[in-house]
């Protein structure tokens, strides 16, 4: 066929074509009188620019500050939701035991070896993982890329449903160490406002050593745990009887079991161990197991401060630290730092707490062990007074009883209640009111506890505080810290 036999019968299909067309509606719309045609005035649309070429694949192939600050804020927010989303596969594979089905016998092993986390990364994921399940705004902050995932690590420490608004709002703008700082030294349900607590403040140590001393650290790390009961004990109880131990003093059961030098000042009972050429605040509660079990020295002569330093010294409070056995008084006319120079107040001869006579015969009874059941610490004991020194208690014996370190700051700190007498025997109670070694309310104990401090704060002796915590608990405890303190004073 030639060309123009083609070109006919494409002209003929085009004819049959339009002669089978559908028909076309045509709607016309009749105008009225007070309808006009008005010409479009808007003003035309800008032209569309042409979308802006994407950022080098290489980051030493842009030349503009902008971009790179851009790209960095974007990698920033996708981080931010793949750690959220990391959190949440942790804890699946944690509630399916992947790990188990993979052939790992941990699921730290296994996040080691697929994720490449450490430990203690691992474990960090999985706290933050249930965290957010209960803190909803956080989750979307962190989901949305609004919230890196170090920031939402640290307030999740403190945050809950009713304060994570207000924290959410105060982290605007703050930097991951300001974070930091804020959050270790406050307790789960403060407020960002709060007055925070130094005594709160964990200290991070790092070692960088060799394999035998590594070898070494790990059986005393053993040894210290057998000591404590054969149980897994935390970083900080682990470092605190390894330092009671290598700074032990005489071995004689008459005197205390180890030196340290600990400042308490007679006018607010603010104490500080000094080690190392440096003052570190420490919480009243190692003060206070100083005053049952201690070697005093009396006054101590100081120096002469200005106001403005003193106040600075007051202002920073206390942190956290361990017990001492030698104690200084500071003398309230300058406070903090020992006695005024020139002072004409009489010096002390150095005297044990306990009468050495005593303490002997309290270890004997107790055959040198803590007698909390199921406590098998045997070394650097401490007596302690069940009746408070500083509320007139005595030395009677019969009141006394041998505790380790742990359970000695248990028991100033009020979350081990002691009671009884050595000859019908003791009794021991969790903050709770439970009876010791039985299930924990850990909610219900750490109300007790805040109240009991708030009482205290009020100006009840600590025994007296104590007696009315018992007396709301056997009552029924309300749920509440305001209402639970309110009963508190009801009771009084």
């Amino acid at each position: 066929m030639n060309a123009t036999t083609l070109a006919t019968c494409r002209s003929a299909r085009e004819r049959r074509y339009r002669s089978h067309r559908p028909p076309v509606l045509l709607l016309v719309r009749e105008q009225t009188g007070s309808e006009r045609y008005e010409p479009d005035r808007s003003p035309p649309e800008p032209p569309v620019a042409p979308a802006a070429a994407p950022p080098p694949a290489e980051p030493e192939e842009v030349s503009d500050w902008t971009v790179v600050h851009e790209r960095i804020v974007a990698l920033s927010a996708e981080r931010a939701r793949r750690e959220r989303l990391l959190c949440r596969w942790l804890l699946a594979a944690e509630r399916l035991r992947v790990h188990a089905r993979a052939g790992y016998p941990s699921l730290r092993e296994y996040a080691g070896r697929v994720v490449g986390l450490t430990g203690r990364q691992t474990e960090e994921r999985l706290r933050v993982g249930k965290a957010l399940a209960e803190l909803p705004a956080l989750d979307r902050a962190l989901g949305s890329g609004a919230l890196s995932f170090s920031a939402a690590r640290e307030l999740t420490r403190v945050a809950t449903a009713a304060t994570e608004q207000e924290w959410l709002a105060w982290a605007q703008g703050k930097s991951s160490r300001q974070l930091e700082r804020a959050v270790a030294a406050r307790r789960p349900g403060d407020r960002p406002r709060d007055r925070p607590d130094p005594t709160l403040v964990k200290h991070r140590l790092s070692f960088a050593v060799r394999a035998e001393t590594m070898a070494l650290f790990r059986d005393l790390q053993a040894a210290v745990q057998r000591d404590l009961g054969g149980g897994p004990v935390d970083d900080d109880t682990l470092l605190f009887e390894i330092a009671r131990r290598a700074l032990g003093g005489p071995g004689e059961a008459g005197r205390s079991s180890y030196q340290v030098a600990l400042t308490v000042c007679e006018a607010c009972g603010e104490a500080s161990i000094e080690a190392g050429g440096q003052s570190h605040p420490v919480d009243r509660t190692v003060a206070r197991m100083a005053a049952c079990d201690s070697q005093e020295l009396g006054a101590v002569g100081g120096r002469q401060v200005a106001a403005t330093e003193a106040d600075a010294s007051s202002a920073e409070g206390p942190s956290a630290g361990g017990p001492s056995a030698g104690v200084h008084s500071a003398a309230p006319a300058n406070p903090h730092v020992g006695a005024a120079v020139g002072s004409s107040r009489p010096r002390r001869r150095a005297s044990q707490t306990i009468p050495p006579a005593i303490r002997r015969e309290v270890m004997r009874r107790d055959r040198a062990r803590c007698v909390v059941p199921g406590c098998q610490g045997h070394l650097f004991l401490d007596v302690h007074h069940l009746d408070r020194r500083s509320e007139g208690g005595s030395h009677e014996p019969e009141r006394m009883a041998v505790l380790c370190g742990s359970h000695h700051r248990a028991a100033h700190a009020g979350s081990l209640c002691i009671g009884g007498r050595a000859s019908l025997g003791f009794t021991f109670r969790h903050a709770d009111g439970t009876p010791y070694g039985q299930p924990l309310r850990p909610a219900a104990i750490d109300l007790a506890q805040r109240a009991l401090g708030a009482l205290e704060g009020l100006g009840f002796r600590p025994s007296r505080a104590r007696a009315l915590i018992d007396a709301v608990l056997g009552a029924g405890a309300p749920d509440e810290l305001e209402a639970f303190v309110r009963a508190a004073l009801q009771a009084s």
